[in-house]
């Protein structure tokens, strides 16, 4: 594909699309369909300079959120908001809510006081479920509030409402390299 997209400094985290080399669509995963401004989708890329090879309609599998207004830089071109989000394949869906792993963790990271995760999706009664396991840092003095607050900042944020265990301190495993946190079961 080449490089289709570069930061500018007034957007630090955001991504430019060249659309002087590139065409760049935002489509829904599921239904093909372009997403709304403000919506995330498919980054989906057309290479204008390659002439032999030609690479048409490529379905990246980047989860992106597209912005279509002038750049404090004066540029005008489509802006990825915070880069790649995440990837397509990962996302699950829960009641009809897309969720995405990065979603999740990010939502995690906001509170100091968890110092490891898992995320287990399984079925209930053919519905899908999502169970968030948080391990405390050792000392925590009020791990029943972090479950609320946890519980409450999930809903707000992606519209669901997860289990949410907690386990004592040390019991999830730690990973030297990629951590594996989601488990489908």
């Amino acid at each position: 594909m080449g490089a289709y997209g570069f930061e500018c400094e007034p957007q630090p985290g955001g991504v430019h699309v060249n659309e002087e080399e590139f065409i760049a669509e935002v489509i829904d995963p599921e239904s093909g369909d372009p997403v709304k401004d403000g919506e995330k989708g498919e980054l989906v890329m057309t290479n204008l300079g390659r002439i032999g090879n030609p690479v048409i309609r490529y379905r990246t599998g980047d989860l992106v959120e597209p912005g279509y207004e002038p750049c404090k830089c004066g540029r005008s071109l489509m802006l990825l908001k915070g880069g790649v989000l995440g990837r397509i394949d990962d996302m699950i869906i829960i009641r009809g809510v897309n969720i995405f792993p990065s979603s999740i963790e990010s939502i995690v990271r906001e509170f100091a006081d968890i110092e490891e995760f898992r995320v287990e999706v399984f079925r209930r009664e053919a519905l899908p479920e999502l169970k968030l396991i948080l391990e405390p840092r050792a000392g925590y003095a009020s791990p029943e509030g972090l479950r609320e607050k946890v519980t409450s900042r999930v809903r707000e944020s992606i519209g669901i409402r997860p289990q949410v265990e907690l386990a004592p301190p040390g019991a999830l495993p730690r990973f030297e390299l990629k951590a594996k946190r989601f488990f489908k079961l």
